[in-house]
C-alpha cells in the first residue's frame, strides 16, 4: 500500500512537471512580467529596454505619441495662416522679383492652410487603431503640404542675397539680446514680441508638438506598459503571446525608426522644412510597421479588455 501510495505520488508530480515543461515549451519561460515565445529568446538580454522606454516617455506611451501626432496636424495648419508675410517683407525690403517670390510663397501658403484645415483628423477616435489611422492620416497631410509649399519657399528664399538671409535669420529666430544699438527699451520689446509671435506663428506645431517626435516614438515604441497592461487589461495566454509579439514588433520597428530618422539640425527655412518632413516620413513608415502587431493583439481581447487598453496612454 505504501508502495503504491509513493509510485502514485510520483506519477502525479511528473506529470505536473510535464505539464509545466510543455507550457514553458510553448509559450516560453517568463521574463519581466510577460512570456517569450519559444525559439526568440534573442529578444531576453532587451527587456530592460522596456522599463527605460518606459520612463524616456515622462509619463506618456503609445497612445500619448498617436495623439500629439494627430494635434500636430492641426497646429501645422494654424501655423501657415499666420505666417508673417507683412513682418517678412518688412525685414527683407524685397525688390520687385523677390516680391512677386513673396506673393507666390503667401497664396501658397494660404492654399495650404485651408487644404490642411479640411483634411487634419479632427477627433482621437478611442479604438487605438483608429487613432493610428488618424495620425497616419495628419502625417500625409502634413507632409503634402510641406511638399506644395516647399518650391515658393525655395524659390523666394533663393531669390534672397546674402544679407537679406541673415537679417530674415537675425530676427526671426535670434533671441532680444541680438536687438539693434541704442534701440530704445520699448521699441526693443516691441521687437522681441514680434519675434516671439513670428517664431510662434511659423513653428508652434513644430515646436511644441512635433519637435523630437521621432525620439518620442522611439521611446513609447520601447516602453510599452506590459506590467500595466497585464494587470489592467487580465491577458488570457493566447493574448499574453500577442501582446509580446506587439513588444517584439516594436523593438525592431523602434530600431529601425533610430537609424531612419535624421539628427541634423536646420537653420534657413527651406532645411527646416525638409528636415521635418523626413523626420515624419520616417515616423509614417514606423506606424505602417507597427499596425499589424498592434492590430492583432488588440482584435484578440474581448470588448471589456478593449475598452480598458483603448484608455492607456
Amino acid at each position: 500500500m505504501l508502495f503504491i501510495l509513493a509510485l502514485s505520488m510520483c506519477l502525479v508530480s511528473s506529470s505536473a512537471e510535464a505539464r509545466k515543461w510543455r507550457w514553458r515549451h510553448f509559450y516560453g519561460a517568463y521574463g519581466y512580467g510577460y512570456m517569450l515565445p519559444h525559439g526568440d529568446d534573442s529578444w531576453r538580454d532587451r527587456f530592460p529596454e522596456v522599463e527605460t522606454g518606459r520612463a524616456m516617455t515622462g509619463g506618456g506611451g503609445f497612445g500619448a505619441v498617436i495623439d500629439r501626432l494627430i494635434r500636430g496636424c492641426i497646429q501645422e495648419a494654424a501655423g501657415l495662416q499666420k505666417l508673417p508675410f507683412d513682418e517678412i517683407r518688412r525685414i527683407v525690403a524685397p525688390d520687385d522679383a523677390q516680391r512677386g517670390a513673396l506673393e507666390a510663397l503667401r497664396a501658397s501658403a494660404t492654399a495650404a492652410a485651408e487644404r490642411v484645415s479640411a483634411q487634419c483628423p479632427h477627433d482621437e477616435p478611442a479604438p487605438p487603431r483608429a487613432r493610428l489611422e488618424a495620425a497616419e492620416q495628419a502625417i500625409d497631410t502634413a507632409t503634402a503640404t510641406f511638399a506644395a509649399v516647399d518650391p515658393p519657399l525655395r524659390a523666394f528664399y533663393a531669390a534672397l542675397d546674402d544679407e537679406q538671409k541673415a537679417r530674415l535669420l537675425r530676427d526671426l529666430t535670434l533671441s532680444g539680446s541680438q536687438a539693434r544699438e541704442g534701440e530704445p527699451a520699448a521699441e526693443r520689446w516691441e521687437r522681441r514680441s514680434r519675434r516671439r509671435d513670428v517664431s510662434d506663428a511659423g513653428h508652434d506645431g513644430e515646436a511644441n508638438t512635433w519637435a523630437n517626435i521621432c525620439e518620442h516614438f522611439t521611446a513609447a515604441l520601447r516602453g510599452w506598459p506590459i506590467r500595466e497592461i497585464e494587470r489592467r487589461v487580465g491577458l488570457s495566454p493566447p493574448q499574453r503571446a500577442a501582446l509580446y509579439e506587439l513588444v517584439s514588433s516594436s523593438l525592431k520597428v523602434a530600431d529601425t525608426l533610430a537609424g531612419a530618422c535624421p539628427i541634423d539640425t536646420a537653420l534657413t527655412p527651406p532645411a527646416r522644412m525638409a528636415l521635418m518632413r523626413a523626420r515624419l516620413l520616417a515616423v509614417r513608415q514606423a506606424t505602417a510597421a507597427i499596425s499589424p502587431a498592434l492590430t492583432q493583439f488588440y482584435e484578440a481581447l474581448d470588448q471589456g479588455q478593449k475598452v480598458y487598453f483603448a484608455g492607456m496612454r
